[in-house]
């Protein structure tokens, strides 16, 4: 009877769990509101560093993102579901969500980062979005977000040097 190791170790390699994994964060924030939510979709609070070295702590929080429609559309669109774990987390969240006037024309900041589990000291990816809009069920959210658009004929906003330098090179 001849025993095959070789397959025996590639089948065993291949249903073996993973070492490295992705986890996603999600950074909520808006100049009106009190504090920035920082969350992830581990179980546990934890430290992270973002792009422009400072350490922030995450707080756990159910995640679920999603594109929504197609990929070739230039105005991508993401479905952002979040289900906060505690009703305290949940009474803070929707307080100060309300804090930001109705009226007001900046947007919610969401920052969409990606790290690898082993290695939470810088993201492997980052996507700078604006809530369109933001809707609350019991124990959860739902945040419909869009790359910033800057165009004027789709949302009237004006280009200008303070939100993209590099505008000055072309005047």
């Amino acid at each position: 009877m001849s025993i095959d190791i070789g397959s025996r170790l590639r089948r065993f390699l291949a249903s073996a769990p993973q070492a490295v994994w992705p986890i996603q964060t999600i950074q909520i924030s808006h100049p009106a509101m009190s504090r920035a939510f920082y969350l992830w979709r581990e179980p546990y609070a934890g430290q992270v560093t973002t792009e422009d070295g400072s350490v922030v702590t995450m707080q756990p929080c159910n995640i679920e993102t999603k594109l929504a429609g197609s990929q070739g559309h230039l105005d991508q669109k993401f479905d952002i579901r979040l289900g906060l774990i505690e009703a305290a987390e949940q009474d803070q969240f929707q307080a100060e969500m309300d804090r930001v006037p109705l009226a007001t024309t900046e947007k919610v900041r969401v920052v969409y980062r990606e790290y690898l589990s082993d290695n939470l000291s810088e993201p492997q990816a980052v996507a700078v979005l604006q809530a369109e809009s933001i809707t609350y069920m019991l124990g959860a959210a739902g945040i419909s977000a869009v790359s910033p658009r800057l165009n004027v004929t789709r949302t009237g906003e004006l280009y200008v040097p303070r939100e993209i330098p590099m505008l000055r090179g072309f005047l």
